[in-house]
């Protein structure tokens, strides 16, 4: 497990983290991502979506709808689990998200059963005093683990 840690300062800065990673992507990623409430979650998903083509301003905390597809250089699907309690891939049917050749995104996600078990990159934003948030990337395996390593040596 290989954990790279970077602190933002602004709505600005965990875009450009978002948009940066995404520069990385090829098709195929799990991107689980965790947090308090309002800690940048959709913040780093609305430069994801920009580092992959797509107008940032159309993405949207899908708290209601639940999945938003859009269609960029690769497809992104933004997942919110936040009005769910624990549940399961399939109960959902999420797994042509998850498993998909484009880039999915989850909200939320250890509100999924099988998040343990899932190979993933991981990221965790936290609160780091009044006005830093920090930004934790979690390999779960060798693909996640390569491109972490070429975002800090790119970007770190």
């Amino acid at each position: 497990m290989f954990v790279m840690t970077v602190r933002s300062s602004s709505a600005r800065e965990t875009k450009a983290w978002g948009r940066r990673l995404a520069s990385l992507l090829s098709g195929g990623e799990l991107l689980g991502l965790s947090g308090e409430l309002g800690a940048g979650k959709t913040c780093f998903i609305k430069g994801l979506a920009r580092g992959l083509n797509l107008a940032e301003e159309r993405v949207l905390s899908p708290t209601f709808t639940m999945i938003q597809e859009h269609h960029g250089r690769l497809p992104l699907y933004h997942i919110d689990l936040y009005r769910l309690e624990e549940t399961d891939v399939d109960e959902l049917g999420l797994r042509e998200y998850l498993f998909s050749p484009g880039v999915a995104a989850v909200e939320w996600f250890e509100r999924l059963r099988e998040a343990p078990e899932l190979n993933c990159l991981q990221i965790r934003i936290s609160y780091d005093g009044a006005n830093y948030r920090k930004i934790e990337l979690i390999a779960t395996d060798e693909r996640y683990e390569s491109i972490l390593h070429r975002l800090q040596q790119q970007f770190g």
